[in-house]
């Protein structure tokens, strides 16, 4: 069979982009198939891992690369940017012995802005909002521009581009709406933040690596350095933006899961790890190459094929979590395989759940009587890399 007859065959991934149900496809292969065979967006075939125990074990396999994918040559999950961006970018921080300040730039150790100022750029949002009257969008009003808002201070842009950066969730574009809108959206995008990058703030995380980039034995060339910039800021954009919609949409659903979190506040912490869990957040996978033969489950991976770990259909295992999807944060179940696992663990997972408490502290108190609208029902953003709603419109 050749090669386009076997992709001909293969089931397409991703198979769904809602971000509060699991895809019926991925519950039919967590159970019967969880190393099965698929096709790209990019037309390459790859293996698809989605059970609990499988998945966590290929998250920490060394045989499995990540570094590889910024190789043409190999398989893909996606022929847009973002993927291969990031990968490249991190190995040039490596490369320049920045990741170290990168990564303590990104963990609850930053200084550059403290959970104070966090909590301080939710009311400035909640009080723009509520002043427009008695509904509105969590998802414009609020997730967008504060994770906008908050990653631009950590990093020393000036506050002035926020509402530049809050678009740039259009980057985390895949599939059709990537090969349609990066080609020119990615270039003028970075052609914005060298602009930016000419007037930094004093203080913040660009500055200091800028710094510590002058006075490195290899230095990166200004062009890599703007992409490590830009990396960096569509990152803090998209996956923080995402999952406090995610969390906001589930308490606007659920007024006495809120209303226990107001009486309760010590309990945000297991609602946040819970939404974690229960939240479809990734419109792809966690993509790896293999570099050498080995067996994932039953089957026989090949040196340099593709191997994909969706964490989504892990984190909803029924032979791990009972009633994977009832989101319930008295749940006594296995650590969620969100940040991934191993030695590529995302530096910025205690971060951003100490950001996203404070942001829905501040919400939670700030709506007394907040409620999901009734219509129009809430609909998702179709071919993004990271899972998000259009809007979720409210009242309190």
């Amino acid at each position: 069979m050749s090669d386009a007859e076997l992709t001909a065959t293969l089931p397409h991934y991703p198979f769904s982009f809602r971000g509060d149900a699991l895809a019926p496809a991925l519950k039919q292969f967590l159970v019967h198939e969880p190393v099965t065979r698929v096709v790209t967006n990019a037309g390459h075939p790859g293996w698809l891992v989605t059970g609990y125990e499988l998945a966590r074990d290929a998250l920490k396999d060394p045989r499995l690369s990540r570094s590889a994918l910024s190789d043409p040559e190999m398989p893909q999950e996606d022929s847009g940017a973002p993927p291969l961006a990031v990968v490249g970018t991190m190995i040039m921080l490596r490369r320049a012995g920045l990741r170290e300040e990168a990564v303590k730039g990104m963990s609850p150790r930053q200084q550059y802005v403290p959970l104070s100022r966090v909590r301080a750029i939710a009311e400035e949002l909640l009080d723009e909002m509520t002043g427009r009257g008695t509904s509105g969008d969590l998802v414009e009003d609020f997730a967008l521009p504060w994770a906008a808002r908050v990653t631009c201070e950590l990093l020393g842009l000036r506050p002035a581009v926020a509402s530049e950066v809050s678009a740039w969730f259009g980057l985390m574009a895949t599939g059709p709406i990537a090969d349609r809108r990066l080609p020119t959206e990615w270039p003028a995008s970075l052609d914005r933040l060298a602009t930016w990058m000419d007037d930094l703030a004093e203080t913040g995380l660009l500055p200091r690596l800028m710094q510590l980039n002058d006075v490195s034995p290899h230095p990166l060339p200004p062009v890599d350095m703007l992409e490590v910039a830009h990396m960096l800021t569509f990152s803090g954009l998209g996956n923080p933006a995402a999952f406090l919609a995610a969390c906001v949409l589930a308490l606007a659903r659920d007024p006495k899961l809120a209303n226990r979190l107001r009486e309760q506040p010590d309990l945000m912490p297991l609602m946040v790890k819970e939404v974690y869990r229960w939240a479809p957040l990734l419109g792809d996978s966690i993509t790896r190459i293999a570099m050498e033969d080995l067996v994932i489950g039953d089957v026989h991976v090949h040196a340099g094929e593709l191997v994909m770990i969706s964490t989504d259909a892990a984190n909803h295992d029924p032979a791990v979590f009972a009633e994977p999807e009832r989101l319930d944060i008295d749940r006594d179940a296995a650590p969620h395989l969100r940040f991934g696992h191993g030695r590529h663990y995302c530096p910025a997972a205690a971060l951003n759940q100490l950001q996203t408490e404070a942001a829905l502290d501040v919400l939670l108190a700030r709506l007394p009587n907040l409620r999901l609208a009734a219509e129009p029902p809430v609909t998702w953003r179709d071919h993004h890399s990271v899972l998000m709603p259009v809007e979720v419109p409210v009242h309190w």
